[in-house]
């Protein structure tokens, strides 16, 4: 086996994990955003909890912290359009961002996409790492759903695009 220890070796090593894509977004009545993530796990069956990585330089973190809720929208196949609409920042106007409708969520407010393979609204409980350049949310799911005619989820991985390493 060849041995890279070098920065790039370890970005191509990261770069394996396996991501899924989701919409991420908080907020109520006009102030509201939405940006796509990938990292994205589930942590705990009791209470269920997820974590996620969101950019402290994003317009989604001091949102994030002031409201402590946000929806989960999983981007489902065939919906890379939905993705990368997110993926830089989309004023909201008339319950919808360029075209996706949402409506409020009904547990948190958060914007949902009916469009989207799934939905989780949650609740956070916690905030870690400190000195990274991601905060690392835990946070309890208080509501969900997947339609029985979802499109199934979409890796990162099928795609063109990658984030990490």
């Amino acid at each position: 086996m060849t041995s890279n220890n070098s920065m790039a070796g370890v970005r191509q090593a990261l770069r394996t994990f396996q991501y899924g894509l989701f919409v991420l977004t908080s907020g109520r009545g006009t102030d509201v955003h939405a940006a796509t993530i990938t990292w994205v796990t589930q942590v705990s069956f009791n209470p269920r909890r997820v974590a996620l990585g969101v950019r402290k330089d994003s317009h989604i973190y001091p949102l994030l912290k002031d409201q402590g809720v946000f929806a989960l929208n999983v981007v489902g196949e065939g919906q890379e359009a939905l993705a990368s609409t997110f993926f830089k920042y989309v004023e909201a106007a008339d319950h919808q961002f360029e075209g996706y409708e949402y409506v409020d969520g009904p547990a948190t407010g958060a914007p949902l996409f009916p469009q989207a393979a799934a939905w989780l609204e949650c609740r956070i409980v916690e905030e870690a790492n400190e000195g990274g350049d991601h905060a690392l949310f835990v946070a309890e799911i208080v509501a969900g759903d997947r339609p029985a005619d979802a499109p199934q989820p979409l890796s990162l991985a099928s795609t063109k695009w990658s984030y990490g390493g």
